[in-house]
């Protein structure tokens, strides 16, 4: 009789994995006596399906909105949604040590977006190391001087040289003369990767009927976005 060895998902062992009873669709268990991982190989529903979830993420990430995903995957909504929810972003560089690296030209800018109506816009500041080519920190908040001195006070634990800012009077109010560089052609690179952000993610793409619903999916979608591709 012909023999399959069941690899377990979690350690790759096949020698000690065994039955372990039915799932309540009846789908065969399995269960892992090295790892204890109860796991099963064949799933009715695709949402439930191990790989989903990061298909679902690289989805998102690269210009899918949630309808979309739900569409292309044959799943709901509402488990798009809530795999998305699961989101936990970091608002600041985590593979930087603090005030172990001089971060020379750091240069600063706010994006619009909205949620819901354009009456609401939600702003995105964040900042971007020039030299080293990834973002160090980002908030969200209105324009005004209280969302940049919380940009300002997450940046305090690098060594930061200068500012490469644009006109925005705000910037003059916060950052010291001596550090504070006003000039459209030193935030070339932000500017740049703002326009990778609204490729990226369908939520900021312009002349389109594509939003955000809400403010909690707004922040977690664009700050998982910035986690993966420059705070690991």
């Amino acid at each position: 009789m012909a023999k399959i060895d069941v690899v377990c998902p979690r350690c790759a062992e096949t020698s000690g994995v065994i039955r372990n009873g039915h799932s309540g669709s009846g789908a065969q268990l399995y269960r892992c006596k090295h790892c204890l991982k109860t796991f099963q190989l064949s799933y009715r529903y695709n949402g439930a399906k191990p790989e989903t979830h990061q298909t679902i993420v690289d989805m998102a990430m690269n210009g899918s909105g949630c309808r979309d995903t739900a569409r292309v995957l044959k799943i709901s909504l509402n488990t798009v949604l809530r795999h998305l929810k699961n989101f936990a972003p970091h608002q600041v560089a985590q593979n930087v040590e603090p005030d172990a690296e001089v971060v020379i030209c750091c240069e600063a800018d706010e994006q619009w977006s909205y949620v819901r109506s354009k009456g609401n816009p939600r702003w995105l500041f964040y900042a971007y190391d020039r030299i080293r080519k990834r973002v160090l920190a980002h908030v969200f908040g209105p324009r005004n001087a209280l969302t940049l001195r919380r940009l300002l006070a997450l940046l305090g634990q690098f060594n930061i040289a200068f500012y490469m800012t644009d006109a925005w009077p705000v910037y003059r109010t916060l950052l010291a003369s001596t550090s504070h560089v006003i000039s459209k052609k030193y935030t070339q690179r932000i500017e740049r990767h703002n326009l990778n952000l609204r490729t990226h993610l369908k939520r900021l793409a312009r002349r389109t009927i594509c939003f955000s619903k809400s403010e909690v999916m707004h922040d977690k979608i664009i700050g998982w976005y910035l986690t993966i591709h420059h705070y690991h």
